[in-house]
């Protein structure tokens, strides 16, 4: 059985190889790892995920926060790279019919050519008839002023989270997406952030599962949140065990919205899916994804500038 210190050996090997590609713009291999060399496992940080990116330069100058509500739900539906460029669109406050039959139209004419919705993660069909004219028309009917008075006054994460779980179509793992998103523009008014609460989904529980046996329900985020108590005791002595001369603080992501030098528990959540990828990978389990580097001047325009921060003895929500 693996322990903890695995783990996070896995946390920062995949950083690292992040940190040396984008910072220090190394040519590969970035990794001598045979697993993280061949196979594709993704980011660490949340944040760094590609479409998590092109959702936030898409939004970063947004302020209203209907339009930033509603094109969160909308876009995490499909969770496309250039999805507003492919459709011919802008962002926008609120559906209407008029682009409710526009966007019906477009998702229909670009379906003949790619396909429309991420594989990343399966989405409901919602009934009858073609899943993505189900979801406009949805999108129509929300409240949205509704909505977020419900979410203004909830009283914790929980709350707010459930919610956006009564949202047609929408389960657990879909308004969770949504949930982090809103952290990312400081929509609550309750400061709340990434680190504040994440839904533990599947691959989270089996990831747990491998570092602890069998974990009841109850017992899941008191897994999770050891994990992220004692991440700055092992991380700081990863890079002796592994030969490298880059501690964890040097090459943490300095835009992380929270938590920073460590990782938020939303970031420890998607590290422990990752994490079982590996571990099965590595037993001759599951199903793999190889890796196929793409152009990195192309990544590198969606990431913002790295900024360098002063590393306190205690981490702390940015």
């Amino acid at each position: 059985m693996p322990t903890e210190i695995d783990f996070f050996t896995f946390v920062y090997k995949r950083h690292l190889i992040w940190y040396k590609r984008f910072i220090l713009k190394q040519q590969p291999p970035w990794t001598d790892d045979p697993i993280l060399k061949k196979f594709k496992l993704i980011n660490v940080y949340r944040e760094l995920d590609k479409c998590t990116i092109y959702l936030i330069n898409k939004l970063k100058s947004v302020s209203n926060r209907e339009t930033l509500l509603i094109n969160i739900i909308f876009y995490r539906f499909f969770n496309l790279m250039n999805l507003y460029e492919d459709l011919g669109i802008q962002l926008f406050p609120t559906i209407n019919e008029d682009l409710q039959e526009q966007l019906i139209r477009k998702f229909t004419q670009l379906q003949k050519t790619r396909p429309i919705f991420n594989n990343a993660y399966i989405i409901s069909s919602g009934g009858k008839g073609s899943k993505h004219v189900n979801i406009i028309n949805n999108l129509v009917n929300i409240n949205l002023p509704d909505l977020i008075t419900k979410l203004d006054n909830a009283k914790t994460p929980e709350e707010s989270f459930f919610h956006l779980t009564a949202l047609p179509m929408v389960g657990p793992f879909l308004a969770c997406e949504f949930w982090t998103d809103l952290t990312y523009f400081k929509f609550f008014p309750q400061q709340w952030t990434d680190n504040d609460f994440v839904n533990i989904g599947p691959g989270a529980k089996w990831g747990l599962e491998i570092l602890y046996g069998n974990i009841s329900q109850e017992s899941l985020q008191e897994r999770l949140h050891h994990l992220h108590q004692i991440q700055r005791k092992i991380l700081s002595t990863i890079n002796t065990s592994l030969s490298e001369k880059l501690s964890w603080e040097e090459i943490a992501y300095k835009e992380a919205y929270s938590n920073y030098p460590y990782l938020s528990i939303t970031n420890i959540e998607g590290s422990l899916c990752e994490f079982r990828k590996y571990w099965n990978i590595s037993h001759g389990k599951g199903r793999r994804k190889y890796f196929i580097p793409q152009q990195i001047n192309s990544l590198l325009s969606f990431l913002p500038p790295q900024k360098k921060y002063p590393i306190s003895s205690n981490s702390s929500s940015l």
